[in-house]
């Protein structure tokens, strides 16, 4: 690199991509975990002292010029070849946005368009990467002392369904937390699923926590899981389609189903297919139709219903359509999480037990709108308070209730997960929605 005689490098102007910095304690020696929501680089563990370097790092200033801003922000020396040192490792791991990256983002889309199976991009961290220790995991959160416990093969109704207009299962909310806080949660929604359900097709609705084209995008790839490979039903995919563009009379809807790069290294839907290929394993043919929902968050700042909005209402119609008419018996998934407190997610004060008492009480009431089936109620409990407890699971949730339009839901199992330090709180649910 070439430096000026003042010392300042005179042709870099470092840039941090768009990433994630979420504090891992807050000791005195806080710690930070940067990562890649888009999962093209990995995640790192970084030190007060280096997060306030790359917060510096937004391609306005030479290497010479964050020394100077961090010893004047931060009060400490820092060498010149300290700087450059960790300008260095961040771009070997890919977290700069500059022409290195750009090439290696290009070809990892390629090769992602080009597979016909979408890879399981969590196995091994997120849970048991092979089919035997996965099948031991999943197996210890059905049988925990919060869960359902049993098997999902045992004590199941092995195919005798209740069939009374009333009380068929039409849909499921689970988690999408991670397995070891959320594992329960998840048994009391998939027991519902294999003991009371005979779908064919589940309609799997998750959280996108990137950027989407529009409000929603449909995946036509199969998912790969260490269980099995999961299969998309592309023939329902294409059906969607083709009334989603005679909905919106232009060729506007086809980025629904183009988006697909957002599914790559989401969670919210594979852990989903996971827990579906657990449960039914070869006991039944299967398929599903995975979309992610982004965020209705316009909507929030507006005060406005989201279905009036054409591209919300269009999509919700054309799905409510090609599920009456695909000739199969389907079943909603809602891949959702609820509230995120406290000061890892932006609040100001630590939480404590009546924080948190509050934030049970409000969450029931928001669980008791989706449980009535009343879609616009769900939404304006959240856009009344503009979404200040950051409820994750907002819009798929609207979109299920919209579109399946159930009898009533019971609330099967609520749980806060909690830091141990009291910075944090992540609640979630699982629910079981019964209608025609």
């Amino acid at each position: 690199m070439t430096l000026d005689e003042s010392g300042k490098n005179s042709d870099e102007r470092p840039q941090v991509r768009a990433l994630e910095l979420v504090p891992l304690d807050n000791g005195e020696a806080g710690m930070y975990a940067l990562r890649d929501p888009y999962g093209f680089a990995g995640t790192v563990a970084l030190p007060a002292g280096a997060v306030m370097l790359v917060t510096l790092m937004n391609g306005e200033r030479t290497l010479g010029e964050l020394r100077r801003e961090f010893q004047n922000q931060m009060g400490k020396t820092l060498t010149l070849p300290e700087v450059e040192q960790v300008v260095r490792q961040l771009d070997e791991r890919y977290f700069l946005e500059n022409e290195r990256f750009a090439a290696f983002e290009a070809a990892r889309i390629a090769e992602y368009e080009a597979l016909d199976t979408r890879p399981a991009a969590h196995a091994g961290l997120a849970y048991q990467e092979q089919a035997t220790d996965l099948r031991a995991q999943f197996d210890e959160i059905f049988l925990d002392e919060e869960g359902p416990g049993l098997l999902p093969t045992e004590g199941s109704a092995n195919g005798d369904f209740a069939a009374s207009a009333d009380s068929r299962l039409c849909g499921i909310m689970s988690p999408h937390i991670d397995f070891d806080r959320g594992g329960p949660a998840f048994a009391w929604a998939y027991d519902r699923v294999v003991t009371e359900s005979d779908a064919e097709l589940f309609i799997i609705l998750g959280t996108a926590h990137t950027p989407l084209a529009g409000f929603f995008s449909v995946s036509q790839k199969h998912f790969a899981t260490p269980l099995g490979t999961v299969e998309t039903d592309r023939t329902f995919v294409e059906s969607l389609a083709r009334r989603l563009k005679s909905h919106s009379g232009t060729s506007d809807g086809d980025q629904v189903f183009q988006d697909e790069l957002p599914h790559r290294n989401e969670h919210s839907i594979e852990f989903q297919t996971l827990m579906l290929k657990y449960v039914l394993g070869e006991s039944r043919r299967f398929e599903i139709v995975p979309i992610l929902v982004g965020s209705f968050h316009p909507f929030v700042a507006h005060g406005r219903q989201p279905d009036e909005s054409p591209a919300v209402a269009d999509f919700i119609a054309a799905l409510r359509e090609t599920i009456s008419t695909c000739g199969k018996k389907v079943c909603f998934i809602a891949g959702v999480d609820l509230a995120h407190i406290g000061q890892q997610f932006g609040d100001s004060e630590r939480l404590d037990d009546v924080r948190l008492g509050e934030q049970w009480a409000d969450d029931q009431k928001l669980l008791s709108l989706a449980c009535a089936g009343d879609a616009a109620g769900w939404f304006d409990h959240v856009s009344g308070s503009q979404d200040c407890n950051r409820i994750c699971g907002l819009a798929p949730t609207y979109a299920m209730l919209t579109a399946m339009q159930p009898e009533r839901g019971e609330l099967l199992k609520y749980d806060q997960a909690v830091a141990d330090d009291s910075s944090s709180c992540v609640s979630f649910a699982s629910v079981a929605f019964y209608g025609k």
